[in-house]
């Protein structure tokens, strides 16, 4: 019994803890980091991710309270939406920024 006591609470912290570092995006972050993706040139991943990165942290206002930081996991998980469309729907994102967000929606 006393066991149950000591585990059962160490337990919960350790599910918590795992809870509080499993990122939680909005789906508004996803669709923003999407539409990000698809305005900037994503030829290469390497100069895609720090392009991102650029618009994302560039649009703060130096005397803004609260900064919008990039957050690269999120980031990432777009690029690798990206490079899982085959070569055909790849071609029809660049061409049009629309059929780019709704393909990396999906």
């Amino acid at each position: 019994m006393a066991k149950v006591k000591i585990i059962l609470p160490l337990l919960l912290v350790l599910a918590l803890a795992a809870w509080w570092f499993i990122p939680h995006d909005s789906e508004e972050d996803k669709a923003y980091y999407v539409a990000v993706f698809c305005a900037v040139d994503h030829q290469d991943s390497q100069t895609a991710e720090q392009q991102m990165r650029n618009v994302i942290e560039g649009g703060n206002s130096d005397y803004a309270l609260q900064k919008i930081r990039y957050k690269s996991a999120l980031g990432l998980r777009v690029i690798s939406r990206w490079q899982a469309l085959t070569p055909d729907e790849q071609q029809r994102a660049r061409q049009d920024n629309s059929v780019c967000q709704q393909l990396l929606n999906r």
